[in-house]
């Protein structure tokens, strides 16, 4: 059986608990414009529908100037009551948490729908980047293209993704897409409905990360934040050794402590920071959980004193500090909000009394089959401030290798 590489996540009734909302404000449109329906009506007919088709629907019953007036109503009703009752599907957060490997979303909804449901929910910044709407394919759901196009924008081939969904056209989508597909019956739709369908039924979101596990999901133990980086190693070779160490951290040089020190590299990737540090007579532990650019960091830089290990944060086992300076340079945004507040944590046990934490972090849109998370720089100000750490550097650059829409944000602290 083919590893899962991505998770595709519906959103109404698997992350945020709106079809209740959704089946009521239908219900009462329906009553308002002479259409009576039934709650069962309205999970069999609408849910996991298309905007475009749920409109086809009305026009054929009640005529197509009656279209705009269902659609605004039903807008209006629905969003008063997200306002005042929506919540996350029990569960996911706790399955969010343990998950391994990398996702996304793919909705019926629209773009500004997700935004206002997600973003109610805190959930936005978790997958902004790599969320999918129906409104970018020719056919939503039951149709295959919603999924196709989320697949194919993350890199990830068909086989290899697992569909989480709520409703019986989205878990046929997905099938017509050769994907798997796990049904989460804990909502509207009835588990029989989803089984008809070919998805493998759950009821409670907690038991995700397991079932993931049981399917393929050999990276479900390993760490998102590294997907897609052990296939592109030599790619990636080229790209980090392509710049020279100074040039990327010319402006937190006068941070560095007095050689020789400890030094604790963060995502060493393939070296290239690590062994200029050690050619400035620093002892340095590189961190790198990819196997693949572990070994090509070795060969390039063979013969430099560092010492490689394969810890991976959050927890970062097997190394002990303390440690006079810890680097992280696209390392943070990898790591959900969670993971980042454990992370934290873990760097403060290593770093010595009046050592130094520099950390650069990537802001801009997320590569296909990538995982990264939004990292403000106000929270890592206020989890420096909370540690007691003192700011002694703050500065943004622009990309080095030329994207527009990619920048980066500077931070550096001491332990006083």
């Amino acid at each position: 059986m083919t590893d899962i590489e991505l998770v595709v996540f519906d959103c109404d009734g698997v992350l945020v608990d709106t079809e209740p909302i959704a089946v009521r404000a239908t219900v009462a449109v329906g009553a308002e414009l002479g259409w009576p329906l039934s709650a069962d009506e309205v999970v069999e007919r609408f849910v996991g529908r298309s905007t475009a088709s749920i409109g086809e629907q009305v026009a054929e019953r009640l005529g197509a100037q009656a279209v705009v007036p269902f659609q605004r109503r039903f807008e209006e009703l629905h969003r008063e009551a997200v306002e005042r009752e929506l919540t996350v599907v029990p569960g996911i957060r706790e399955a969010l948490e343990e998950l391994r490997l990398p996702s996304c979303v793919a909705s019926s909804g629209s773009h500004d729908k997700m935004r206002h449901t997600l973003g109610r929910t805190g959930l936005y910044d978790w997958f902004d980047g790599r969320i999918f709407s129906a409104t970018e394919v020719r056919h939503g759901k039951p149709a295959p293209d919603l999924f196709l196009h989320a697949a194919q924008r993350m890199g990830v081939r068909p086989e290899a993704c697992v569909v989480v969904e709520d409703s019986q056209y989205g878990v046929r989508g997905a099938r017509a897409a050769g994907m798997r597909v796990l049904g989460y019956a804990g909502g509207v739709t009835p588990a029989e409905w989803l089984e008809a369908e070919g998805a493998l039924v759950f009821t409670d979101m907690r038991e995700l990360p397991a079932l993931l596990e049981k399917l393929g999901g050999a990276g479900q133990a390993g760490t998102a934040g590294t997907a897609g980086y052990a296939a592109q190693a030599e790619a990636l070779l080229e790209q980090y050794e392509g710049v020279g160490f100074e040039e990327v951290h010319q402006r937190v040089l006068p941070l560095l402590p007095p050689a020789p020190a400890q030094v604790l590299d963060l995502g060493a990737g393939t070296g290239r920071d690590a062994a200029a540090l050690a050619g400035r007579g620093y002892r340095v532990t590189a961190a790198e959980p990819v196997a693949e650019l572990r070994e090509l960091g070795r060969r390039r830089h063979a013969g430099v004193d560092i010492e490689w290990v394969a810890g991976a944060l959050p927890q970062l086992p097997g190394i002990t500090g303390p440690f006079d300076l810890i680097m992280g340079t696209a390392v943070w945004m990898h790591l959900s909000p969670a993971e980042r507040a454990r992370a934290f944590e873990r760097v403060l046990e290593l770093l010595a009394p009046g050592g130094t934490l520099v950390l650069t972090v990537r802001h801009g849109p997320v590569p296909a089959g990538r995982r990264m998370f939004e990292v403000p720089d106000a929270e890592l100000l206020g989890q420096a401030r909370a540690a007691g750490l003192r700011l002694v550097h703050r500065d943004e650059r622009s990309d080095l290798h030329g994207r527009a829409d990619v920048r980066w944000s500077e931070l550096g602290f001491v332990r006083d």
